[in-house]
């Protein structure tokens, strides 16, 4: 416990000068430690997915570039603006968010992974619903995997953004005590200030006027007597 807690103050130290803008800054740099086995994956099964079957004989690269293949096979808008969203929210974007750490990039991941997922869900709806007068099929295994891989990812970066990383956390614990330690440190110079000592005791505060009346009574009962 004790190497720990002198790795953790030694981390500390450089930022004892202003641990709130440290704080700050903290919060602006990604730490997908802790996700990046999750977010590779999901990278990986939304790249895959390009190259396997999106929709019967109709690929997803057929989607993505609206090949003569995907119009023949009555590929349509909602699964062609899902692999757009896939490429930048489960590919592009993922593969920002790990090289800049940039909270901003992060940002901008979250919000396309999300917004492409529930496209996805709209597009494999589509190809389950299609007219019985289409060509076109019901989804394939292709898509299936694409929306796997983007769920991977929205749930990752959901929580990555949403949850203070270790360094975020160890800043504000050291932040608290130290504006403890200060709150302290100026009740102690107030006092030697004043003269005045803090009451550690509630003896003094007993109200006990009732039974000095009664001894004061008591005693001119007797003294007259």
């Amino acid at each position: 416990m004790t190497p720990k807690k002198n790795t953790t103050e030694d981390v500390l130290a450089q930022y004892r000068g202003n641990l709130a803008e440290a704080e700050r800054k903290a919060g602006r740099e990604v730490d997908y430690r802790a996700g990046l086995v999750p977010l590779a994956v999901g990278l990986f099964a939304v790249l895959m997915s390009y190259f396997l079957p999106h929709s019967g004989q109709v690929f997803g690269y057929d989607v993505l570039f609206y090949t003569p293949r995907a119009e023949q096979f009555d590929t349509t808008k909602p699964e062609q603006i899902y692999t757009w969203l896939a490429l930048l929210g489960g590919v592009l974007l993922v593969v920002g968010t790990i090289v800049s750490r940039s909270w901003i990039v992060a940002w901008f991941n979250w919000a396309f992974a999300g917004v492409g997922w529930w496209y996805g869900v709209f597009a494999i709806w589509m190809c389950q619903t299609r007219p019985v007068t289409s060509v076109g099929e019901g989804p394939a295994y292709g898509l299936i995997i694409g929306e796997i891989g983007m769920t991977l990812i929205f749930l990752t970066m959901s929580v990555t953004l949403f949850r203070k990383n270790p360094l975020q956390r160890a800043l504000a614990k050291a932040r608290r005590e130290e504006a403890h330690r200060d709150a302290e440190s100026q009740m102690a110079q107030q006092r030697l200030r004043t003269g005045l000592v803090e009451r550690t005791s509630t003896d003094e505060l007993v109200d006990d006027r009732r039974a000095r009346a009664r001894e004061r009574r008591r005693r001119r009962e007797e003294s007259g007597a």
